[in-house]
């Protein structure tokens, strides 16, 4: 027995891994419900087939054959290792998936990839969307997974298991939460070979999907994918909407705050006439603080980050005032990673 690593989305989980897959009479059985992958027998036909529509040159296409058949000297491929050597046999045929692969192990940018003619064929078009797109989650490039994985049926696929995972992953790092429980419920549920270190992790993130928000509501999650995104080197429109929602979402959750305690201090008041107190109107404490433009629904201004990391809805002692607010209601967990969040966002805009 041998082990596995899986890092992704925060989750480091190892797992035991066993023996490959099962025959290729097992792997193409008809079985109700259950997804299942191609045989590599089966892809090995669909390659051939597709050289030949393709009008590859014979000197291409015999070096792509070449190399698929190496490669299958082992007959107990897993699917992620037959898609892999699918795409190696692909790059021999054609130079623009040579330069596709090429430039996914290196780590580059994800790159834009035209699906014309013989690259329009099915086969092709989604089992390189597939493998595309498990690079690019790896590399966190979840909106571009995303776009690739969004319209790719199940069927007829070298790794099905591949693209509910990854793009169940993506789904969710990317808050649609709804769309990525039902990748990943058909994984777990109705997937025949999902590799354990797959299972294991989506386990984990179903979890997490359904788990109740926090106090602060996404706000959290909306951090951490502009952060994802910075360190991307990503700064455009949907970079700075999901700014635009971290400050409306502070501003509400500073309003409710303020509602709360005003209503604390008229208990506390009607409290004190009941009992025939002559107690003055308590004063305000620093958590009072008016937030410059809410509106009590979430609805705010667009707001920079000043250079400093501090709260830019907010002057310094009304800063202060907020921050004593989220320090008397929530752990202080919460504050420093407003903090830190700021503080970050100010040095990658300078």
């Amino acid at each position: 027995m041998k082990w596995s690593v899986v890092l992704l989305t925060g989750f480091v989980v190892w797992v035991a891994v066993g023996g490959k897959n099962r025959s290729a009479a097992d792997e193409e059985r008809a079985v109700s419900g259950v997804v299942v992958r191609l045989s590599v027998e089966r892809v090995g036909e669909q390659l051939q087939v597709w050289l030949q529509q393709s009008g590859v040159e014979s000197v291409r296409a015999d070096a792509a054959v070449a190399v698929w058949r190496q490669g299958t000297v082992a007959s107990d491929l897993s699917a992620e290792e037959t898609l892999d050597l699918l795409l190696a046999s692909l790059s021999e045929a054609d130079a623009e998936t040579g330069a596709l692969v090429r430039a996914c192990h290196a780590g580059q940018p994800p790159l834009p990839q035209q699906y014309t003619g013989a690259r329009l064929e099915p086969f092709y078009r989604d089992n390189v969307r597939v493998w595309h797109a498990r690079m690019l989650a790896q590399q966190r490039y979840y909106d571009e997974a995303c776009v690739l994985l969004s319209d790719i049926s199940v069927e007829g696929l070298v790794d099905p298991a591949a693209l509910l995972f990854y793009r169940g992953i993506s789904r969710l790092k990317l808050l649609q939460k709804a769309a990525a429980a039902d990748d990943l419920v058909l994984l777990l549920n109705n997937t025949a070979d999902v590799p354990a270190r797959f299972r294991a992790v989506a386990e984990q993130m179903r979890a997490e999907s359904t788990r109740p928000e926090g106090p602060m509501g996404e706000v959290p999650q909306l951090m951490s994918d502009v952060q994802r995104r910075l360190d991307l080197g990503v700064a455009d429109e949907p970079v700075q909407k999901r700014e635009e929602q971290i400050v409306a979402a502070l501003d509400k959750l500073l309003k409710e705050l303020e509602d709360q305690q005003k209503q604390q201090q008229q208990q506390q008041q009607q409290q004190q006439q009941g009992q025939g107190g002559n107690a003055q109107q308590p004063q305000q404490s620093g958590g009072q603080a008016q937030v410059r433009g809410a509106a009590g629904t979430g609805e705010a201004e667009r707001k920079e980050l000043n250079e400093n990391g501090a709260w830019g809805m907010l002057d310094k002692e009304r800063e202060a005032q907020a921050k004593e607010l989220i320090r008397q209601q929530f752990p202080p967990n919460f504050l420093d990673a407003i903090s830190r969040y700021t503080r970050k966002i100010a040095e990658q805009k300078k």
